[in-house]
């Protein structure tokens, strides 16, 4: 390992034993998002499909506005998977953190563009995969085959299945064998035919339904949508808010010709 991922690697030690107390099984992905808030920086989900003629589609961004005054953001791509989203946050705050003054105590100089995200990536997996519980874990289930080992510490982490490779060859922990020249979407599919599917690896449904929902309703109040639209839309996702919202245009519309209007949907 070469001196700059080694005082990346302090940073991100430095950084996690500030949030994580070896007392307890807290996974720092579980509550990255509120740890990045309390520091002043908003944390945006949105949905970015990928461009016409790019490989690969966005997975975030670090905004910092050259009015301090202005509260610094990270967008994160919606339609990733939760195991991307959690590595790609960890990503962007690196990309926040070399803002800050607590940079003066390590010896972190980037020249390249290239260094810039190879540092990224090994702060956020130092961060999220932290040395001595990733070791910790990996000794328990030590004697199972590979692959199993790549499921399982990823599912715990909750981190990209070829972070985990990654992580236990840089730790020397094992040979990666095969598994070192796969991608995600097919590690992803291997763990799909051997364990079964995960809900780690498809995007966190929960956040497009809050943003999907505050829509609707914000459509209502701008009279863009009746409550029998809503109703409508949200039937299938929560059935409970579509049945409140047919109350409502009970009181609009006379109850024979709302029950046409449903025969349609």
């Amino acid at each position: 390992m070469d001196h700059l991922m080694q005082e990346v690697e302090r940073l991100a030690d430095d950084y996690y034993k500030k949030y994580v107390s070896n007392k307890t099984s807290l996974m720092l992905a579980d509550v990255l998002a509120d740890i990045i808030v309390q520091q002043g920086i908003e944390v945006i989900y949105v949905s970015i499909p990928k461009a016409d003629g790019e490989e690969r589609r966005l997975n975030g961004m670090f905004f910092k506005h050259v009015n301090e005054s202005v509260q610094p953001k990270i967008v994160i791509n919606q339609l990733d998977t939760i195991r991307t989203q959690n590595f790609t946050l960890a990503h962007e705050w690196f990309h926040a953190i070399l803002e800050s003054e607590d940079m003066k105590k390590y010896a972190i100089q980037i020249q390249t563009k290239e260094e810039f995200e190879r540092a990224g990536d090994y702060f956020s997996a130092s961060i999220l995969m932290n040395q001595e519980a990733f070791v910790s874990y990996f000794e328990i289930i030590r004697g199972r085959t590979l692959e199993y080992k790549v499921f399982k510490l990823a599912d715990i982490f909750k981190v990209p299945y070829v972070s985990v490779v990654r992580r236990m060859s840089e730790l020397d922990l094992t040979k990666v064998s095969l598994l070192g020249s796969l991608t995600e979407q097919e590690l992803a599919e291997l763990r799909y035919q051997q364990v079964g599917e995960s809900v780690l690896d498809a995007p966190p449904k929960r956040i497009e339904f809050i943003q999907y929902q505050q829509l609707v309703r914000d459509k209502v109040v701008k009279g863009e949508l009746s409550s029998l639209d809503v109703a409508k839309k949200l039937s299938h996702l929560n059935p409970k808010l579509a049945e409140e919202y047919f109350g409502k245009s009970v009181g609009e519309k006379d109850i024979d010709q709302l029950w046409n209007e449903l025969d349609g949907v």
